[in-house]
């Protein structure tokens, strides 16, 4: 009897620890979030909300500088369609919907990390409407166009807002082009002249992130980079000395860069 007594009191005390640990194993995992597309639940801050809590602290062009809040998780990295963009990027084909009309991800299942030249590769800037921030962009006008903006994928004003307006000056906006480079649509655009164009070509070739997102954020955010500038302190130079019936001449055949030094420059946030 006092066997029985011992057991059931050890079973009782296991069953404190073990019973919540397996209850809250199976909590939640039958709750299926809504994916239709007017109400596509899928909360990106379940995961990244250390993300979440920097943009949100943070005050500039994606995150409510334009006092229509942050942009949302979607505008970046589920990509919509943009008509004035460089062709070359290619399109994303996301998983999308739930039963009849679903769409299964072909390039990307949920989300991708995009070109930062996606948005900003277009021919127009500045000022689109003025004074025409609160208006209706999508009833009241671009409904109507055709093709409609971004293939129709957005019909609420507010997220129209969020990208393109300004509530401060009550204007409504291009998204800029990042002009200079020779990597927008503009023709005029040559960047024969830009002195970053070598940065922003090798991170194009750089594999390490998308298209030339390294010479993007290493610029325009906070992020610290540390660079190591090679710099000649000498010249080697080869002159013939050369001549002909009527003259002779220094005949500058050869100028190399000799005597590198290292010089270690660092960009805090």
């Amino acid at each position: 009897m006092k066997r029985m007594i011992i057991l059931a009191i050890a079973l009782l005390a296991i069953s404190i620890f073990v019973l919540p640990v397996t209850l809250s194993l199976f909590s939640g995992q039958h709750c299926w979030y809504n994916l239709t597309a007017g109400g596509n639940q899928v909360p990106c801050e379940k995961c990244h909300a250390d993300v979440a809590e920097e943009m949100n602290a943070l005050a500039g062009p994606h995150t409510g500088e334009t006092g229509f809040g942050r942009l949302k998780c979607s505008y970046c990295h589920r990509l919509p369609p943009v008509q004035h963009r460089n062709t070359t990027f290619e399109s994303y084909t996301y998983a999308s919907g739930d039963g009849t009309g679903s769409q299964p991800g072909v390039e990307s299942h949920a989300a991708s990390t995009i070109p930062c030249m996606y948005c900003h590769s277009g021919d127009k800037s500045g000022v689109k409407h003025t004074n025409f921030a609160t208006g209706g962009c999508w009833g009241w006008c671009h409904h109507a166009d055709s093709p409609p903006p971004h293939e129709g994928r957005y019909t609420n004003d507010e997220d129209c807002r969020r990208c393109h307006g300004n509530a401060h000056t009550g204007d409504v906006y291009y998204i800029p082009p990042a002009g200079g480079f020779s990597l927008t649509t503009n023709a005029t655009d040559t960047g024969s002249h830009a002195a970053h164009k070598t940065f922003v070509m090798n991170a194009i070739s750089n594999p390490d992130m998308e298209d030339a997102n390294e010479a993007c954020i290493g610029c325009h955010t906070k992020i610290r980079v540390e660079s190591n500038f090679n710099v000649t302190s000498s010249l080697m130079i080869s002159v013939n000395d050369s001549y002909n019936l009527s003259a002779s001449y220094w005949n500058v055949v050869n100028i190399s860069p000799d005597g590198y030094i290292t010089y270690k420059e660092v960009k805090e946030g």
